[in-house]
């Protein structure tokens, strides 16, 4: 991938992130138990799983450390497309 080429998500394309709340439901923890382990808000990590709001990298990867999970199992979709910059 080049420099102009980079990953974009549209506020169009938010979408709830259900790998996420399944992994926090496999743990058996309330948002609100993810949340206080995270050093986020529970509104904050409501607005993440249904897909409302995206995750700073610092706060993905506190989450995903409390899941026990890699950054990209929760967050990253693959069906992301590359968008060129300079078009």
């Amino acid at each position: 991938m080049n420099e102009s080429e980079v990953n974009i998500l549209t506020d169009k394309e938010l979408k709830p992130l259900p790998k996420l709340t399944q992994a926090r439901l496999e743990k058996g923890m309330t948002q609100e138990q993810l949340a206080k382990k995270a050093k986020i808000t529970r509104s904050v990590l409501s607005n993440i799983e249904r897909g409302y709001s995206l995750p700073s990298l610092p706060v993905a990867y506190r989450i995903a450390k409390a899941l026990d999970k890699p950054i990209e199992y929760l967050f990253f979709n693959r069906n992301v497309q590359k968008v060129n910059k300079s078009a």
